[in-house]
């Protein structure tokens, strides 16, 4: 289960933009074979999901790297990491990258420990808990440049839980923008929560334009080349980046 032609993947990934070496594609399917092997025991991913886990997951997280700037060397919270989607998949192909991952099922974050032994890489760890309480921790609140979060909760609630984690100092926007299929990628310009959605959004949206502490809203089609499968779907990346604040 799981499997992928590695040529198809890589030429996938190229003619999104992103170069894969060897270590890399080797890492990404370590991490394919341990996770499944995982969720034969504890339930990490949806099993509809095992056959296409490449597609539906791996080539889905890295729709971030394909559509968003990300500036080297950011530190990124992954809130709900679950089996470390997608905190892992973009670590391996951003290294530059510093990770935390945190989920509030001890379970989970037992397999992710175990699979960031197995890949042994560096400048990424993960935490148990609930983010209402480790967001006021010495150790993470206004720590983070963005906090990422796939398949979580609604925005609303995610606009709430990422604030505590994430600096201070960023230069927010004041407008909302759409960005169009096909668009270069989005830079981010300060401190932001980044969301895997899906659907119609345009309620969740709207409850958060007088939400306290958000300055622009961004969504951006998830749409791939040489992907027909996220091309069939509604899948989007919303960017929320947060006003500054004088505190």
């Amino acid at each position: 289960m799981g499997t992928v032609d590695p040529v198809s993947f890589r030429t996938t990934c190229v003619q999104n933009g992103l170069s894969l070496s060897d270590e890399q594609l080797k890492l990404l399917g370590e991490y394919a074979l341990r996770l499944l092997e995982w969720n034969k025991k504890i339930n990490m991913i949806s099993r509809r999901d095992e056959e296409n886990f490449w597609t539906r997951h791996i080539l889905h997280c890295l729709g971030l790297v394909f559509k968003l700037e990300i500036p080297r060397g950011a530190k990124i919270l992954d809130l709900g990491t679950g089996g470390g989607l997608p905190g892992i998949v973009l670590k391996i192909v951003r290294p530059d990258l510093q990770f935390t991952l945190l989920d509030s099922t001890q379970k989970k974050i037992n397999v992710v420990n175990d699979l960031l032994g197995s890949l042994g890489l560096d400048g990424i760890h993960a935490v148990w808990g609930r983010a209402e309480d480790i967001g006021k921790q010495r150790e993470h609140a206004g720590c983070y440049d963005i906090v990422v979060a796939r398949a979580v909760a609604p925005l609303k609630d995610l606009v709430r839980w990422a604030h505590p984690f994430l600096k201070r100092n960023a230069m927010g926007m004041s407008t909302e923008r759409r960005d169009e299929p096909g668009a270069t990628k989005k830079r981010i310009n300060g401190s932001a929560l980044v969301a895997f959605k899906g659907g119609d959004l345009e309620s969740e949206i709207g409850q958060l334009r007088n939400e306290s502490g958000v300055g622009s809203i961004s969504t951006v089609e998830l749409i791939l080349k040489g992907s027909a499968q996220l091309d069939d779907s509604d899948k989007k990346i919303v960017v929320v980046e947060y006003m500054p604040s004088n505190k």
